[in-house]
């Protein structure tokens, strides 16, 4: 490490005055460890970018609330992730993580004054990580993992590593296999803690009032296609034909991600029955949905959900709510953003994987064997409840840094 530290000071010094470009305002100033206000103590949580804030952000919550004399500061990589910790409360203070130069972390460290560092999943850098040796400031991994990929880099390098993993006084792991890897390279006090993404909370409702409300009848099919994104209209407007003559009863909903499409929306189902919601007309073949924030409504009213963002390369969204309502649930393979929780219910048959060319064919399959696709939804269910445990785990084994 000693050499790791020599290199990338003298990079500093070379090229900070290049490097400051990249920048601009405030995420310059942060990028180089300058932050307005500094703290006589703080807890430092890590997150690399939006999966990783989203999959931590009922854990913070509940931190936020048991420690509310404690000031937390969530930092970042990336700009989504910036824009995701935002949105968990006014309480949390949200910061750039800076460049991994010693002169950047250093200053970092004196403003923040950390008593505790928490990582999310795996993000090891070696300055922050000495620093928080040197300062005997402790670091917990929560949500902790180690990829097929990583992990063998990380065995071979481990003797590079070794003396900065000291600082790492508990490993909370994602899953057994996970824990494992851990264990291996030698970490000290790992615990299988399951997985965070999976402890969601979201209102309940009831079915039948929900449809009621719309004016939709228990014998409609109702397919709500959440989170919609460029193309994906097109792809249901292509398929539409086949759909309505094999499915009767057949009612769509359309949410689209981004309110801003909405004229793009309608242009493309213009020659269709269709309402928006803020201007509702009962018994439309579709239904757009014009307000933000309320796609869980409209997912617990379903009977099938197709997880947009997944049809063409966005990454997909989030397929937990869906699952959450034990709806039987169709996701894109362009799904990498959340690929984790795809793996886990597809371990657990709790959802399925399609494409644009079958996407018709798995709707119509679904249908038709109803009774087999309630199943999925229920070992969707059921994987949620199997790390349902996951975040007072990880509260337990903070308390002891904390309390």
């Amino acid at each position: 490490m000693f050499l790791y530290r020599f290199l990338t000071s003298l990079l500093y010094l070379l090229f900070w005055p290049f490097i400051s470009l990249r920048f601009k305002g405030r995420e310059r100033r942060e990028r180089f460890g300058k932050i307005k206000n500094g703290f006589d103590k703080c807890v430092w949580i890590h997150a690399a970018s939006m999966g990783e804030v989203n999959a931590v952000k009922t854990l913070i919550t509940e931190l936020l609330q048991k420690y509310a004399h404690t000031d937390f500061v969530l930092s970042t990589m990336t700009a989504t992730g910036q824009d995701a910790a935002r949105k968990i409360s006014p309480k949390l203070k949200t910061i750039f993580l800076p460049l991994d130069f010693c002169i950047p972390m250093k200053r970092l460290f004196k403003k923040l004054n950390p008593e505790l560092i928490i990582l999310v999943e795996t993000e090891f850098w070696p300055n922050m990580l000495f620093l928080a040796k040197k300062k005997k400031v402790p670091v917990v991994m929560v949500n902790a993992r180690l990829s097929d990929q990583s992990y063998p880099n990380y065995r071979r390098t481990r003797f590079i590593w070794k003396s900065v993993w000291k600082a790492i006084v508990a490993v909370n792991a994602q899953s057994g296999k996970d824990a494992q890897r851990f264990e291996n390279l030698k970490f000290n006090n790992v615990k299988n803690s399951h997985n965070l993404k999976f402890c969601v909370d979201l209102p309940q409702f009831s079915r039948k009032k929900l449809r009621q409300e719309i004016g939709y009848k228990e014998s409609d099919k109702i397919l709500v296609w959440g989170s919609s994104r460029p193309g994906e209209e097109k792809l249901l407007l292509k398929i539409l034909h086949d759909l309505k003559s094999k499915i009767p009863n057949l009612k769509i909903i359309v949410v689209p991600r981004h309110l801003h499409r909405l004229p793009e929306v309608k242009t493309i189902l213009a020659q269709q029955d269709y309402s928006l919601y803020s201007d509702l007309k009962k018994n439309s073949d579709i239904l757009i949905i014009d307000e933000m924030g309320i796609l869980n409504t409209f997912y617990a009213l379903s009977d099938l959900a197709i997880v947009g963002g997944s049809f063409f390369n966005f990454g997909g969204h989030n397929p937990l709510e869906p699952a959450f309502y034990g709806i039987p649930t169709i996701i894109g393979n362009y799904h990498h953003s959340c690929r984790d929780s795809v793996d886990r219910l597809r371990e657990n048959n709790g959802i399925i994987v399609s494409n644009k060319k079958k996407l018709a064919d798995d709707i119509i399959d679904i249908f038709k064997n109803y009774e087999s696709a309630k199943k999925m939804g229920r070992s969707a269910q059921k994987a949620l409840s199997l790390n349902s445990d996951s975040l007072q785990i990880n509260l337990n084994k903070l308390e002891k840094y904390l309390d």
